[in-house]
């Protein structure tokens, strides 16, 4: 039996630990953070660049997204949600004007079924969600690796501009991550817009 591997184990640990402090995250205070991100995205326009804008419908233990959601659209931008087929390839559905977003695998929100998907990689811009982040670009996700596979072949350099989203308290000061897990080029919290020092 092989010993376990150090940085799974340390994944693990942390994704542990913010389990437990994001379950204590209520609609009221998920709504204010994301009012707060939608006030300093407004402020900060350089982060806003381009005509297509990925997006993602926050769980109960995530922040609103909502409000930026609202602020993406008067900016007259094309927004994308994720979708997860049972492939486990990540494709990008258009939320087309007037649609609501409806529960779809995993019970997360997404655009109807009939919406016109894209590849992760015809964005711009992409606001991810993570379970932990850390200023190096540094991103733990939930485990699943959607991401992370539909960035494969990317650099900080190429590709869609990619901003991490989550509570103050899940910026950390290092992340574990391996050589295949996707850094982030910013990350947003209720508390500002921190740009990575060394994505990737």
């Amino acid at each position: 039996m092989e010993p376990p591997d150090p940085i799974e184990a340390s994944k693990a640990a942390v994704r542990d630990a913010m389990a437990q402090r994001r379950a204590k995250i209520d609609p009221r205070q998920a709504s204010q953070v994301g009012l707060a991100m939608a006030d300093i995205l407004a402020a900060n326009p350089e982060w806003m660049r381009g005509r297509r804008v990925g997006l993602f419908a926050g769980l109960a233990d995530e922040p609103d997204t909502r409000p930026l959601l609202t602020l993406i659209q008067r900016a007259g931008k094309e927004v994308f949600f994720p979708r997860c087929p049972a492939d486990g390839r990540l494709a990008m559905a258009r939320l087309e004007d007037g649609s609501d977003l409806v529960p779809g695998r995993f019970g997360i929100l997404e655009p109807p079924q009939d919406a016109p998907c894209c590849s992760l990689l015809e964005l711009d811009l992409i606001f991810i969600p993570g379970v932990a982040f850390d200023r190096y670009g540094g991103r733990l996700g939930r485990g699943g690796g959607f991401y992370d596979r539909a960035l494969v072949g990317t650099t900080p350099f190429s590709g869609p501009r990619r901003v991490g989203v989550g509570f103050a308290f899940q910026l950390v000061a290092r992340v574990p991550v391996l050589d295949h897990d996707q850094a982030v080029h910013g990350i947003l919290t209720e508390e500002g817009l921190a740009r990575s020092m060394d994505p990737g």
